[in-house]
């Protein structure tokens, strides 16, 4: 019986030294990226500091060495950065895929673009690591050519869009860049991997029968385009620019949004271009407006915020107010009295094109499971 007692006495002392040991090493692989953290926002704080192109330059060398240093070490695909408050950190809704990226701003108001795209390996559980090397300006235009780390479409992306084409995963890209001193660009663009090479560019872009592999916008610095995904119309809206005057036709330092929309829809395997479409706000990204009033007290103006709300000139409750009939993306896509609503085919989504049963082609037989990254 003391044997025994010795014995069930002394493997719980083993396993909480090994338990001990796990949380202290742990904890220092965390501390470790923590600290390393550090390191780089002191190399940012620099850069940011720089006040000529030289300085910008050499401080962006050091700070890209130390991002690509922090970047090998172990569980820096998951750690989340909490201080490095001007650099853009994306991630992909698959988990998969992480572009760390940030810009220079010149003297003379140009830009340039440094970062990294970061894949995990879900089978080996490891991360490769690309550098991207801004040297294409998009006031060149590329429409036609697959591109690699190495010559790069400079930007900063805001939204990454994960998709299946021809049985693998691509990630559609929407970003700005400042440009020139007269003109801004937004870029749609396409991420995808052969191996561990990063390529940028998809041929999956057709307006009027003809196929782009990327989408670049130019327009005037004195006005705002939106480019934004409509995921519930698997669609990609964005502001028709029109030049300011019709002699400036060509010259797009002076185009505008003029009111209208286009939009690139999903359409079996394509993005196909459709013009005059209707555009409409999402509800979850609805932020209050702000308007300033008199207090009637004092005499002084003052903020008040408020949602806009939008009236539904169908509702009968509303009939005096207004009088014409609503025309959204769904009506426009709604049968007519004269159609035969079972004959309506709808439009696939670009993850259930190839599963009748509109299940998920990275899900069931198509495709095995992949583990996600672990959390940090």
């Amino acid at each position: 019986m003391s044997v025994t007692i010795f014995i069930v006495a002394r493997f719980a002392c083993m396993r909480s030294l090994i338990l001990g040991l796990v949380l202290l090493v742990t904890s220092a692989f965390g501390q470790n990226l923590a600290d390393s953290e550090d390191q780089l926002n002191a190399k940012l704080i620099e850069l940011r500091a720089a006040k000529t192109e030289q300085e910008m330059l050499r401080s962006n060398v050091l700070f890209t060495q130390e991002m690509r240093n922090f970047l090998q070490q172990k569980g820096a695909f998951q750690y989340k950065f909490t201080k490095l408050k001007s650099i853009a950190d994306l991630n992909s809704d698959d988990g998969l895929v992480r572009i760390i990226h940030w810009n220079l701003e010149f003297p003379d108001f140009s830009y340039s673009y440094s970062g990294f795209v970061l894949r995990w390996d879900a089978d080996e559980e490891k991360t490769s690591i690309a550098e991207l090397i801004d040297v294409n300006d998009p006031y060149t235009p590329i429409p036609e050519s697959i591109l690699d780390a190495k010559n790069w479409y400079g930007a900063l992306y805001y939204k990454m869009i994960t998709m299946e084409y021809n049985g693998e995963s691509q990630y559609v890209l929407l970003g700005w860049d400042g440009g020139t001193t007269s003109s801004n660009f937004k870029i749609i663009d396409v991420l995808s991997f052969r191996g561990n090479a990063v390529k940028l560019g998809s041929p999956i872009f057709v307006n009027k029968k003809k196929i782009a592999k990327r989408v670049v916008f130019e327009y005037s610095d004195k006005s705002s385009m939106a480019l934004r995904m409509d995921e519930k119309r698997n669609r990609i809206v964005f502001d028709h620019l029109s030049p300011e005057n019709p002699s400036l036709t060509g010259v797009y330092s002076f185009y505008v949004p003029d009111f209208s929309y286009d939009a690139y829809v999903w359409v079996e395997d394509r993005f196909v271009l459709e013009e005059d479409v209707i555009a409409v706000n999402d509800p979850l990204e609805e932020k209050p407006a702000a308007v300033y009033v008199l207090d009637p007290k004092t005499g002084q103006p003052v903020k008040q915020n408020y949602k806009l709300t939008w009236i539904d000139p169908e509702d009968p409750n509303r009939r005096g107010d207004i009088s014409h009939v609503a025309r959204t993306p769904d009506s426009e896509q709604a049968p007519r009295a004269d159609e035969n609503p079972e004959e309506v085919i709808p439009k696939k989504k670009w993850w259930d094109r190839r599963n009748p049963n509109k299940l998920s082609v990275t899900t069931g037989k198509y495709k095995r499971s992949r583990r996600r990254p672990p959390e940090p």
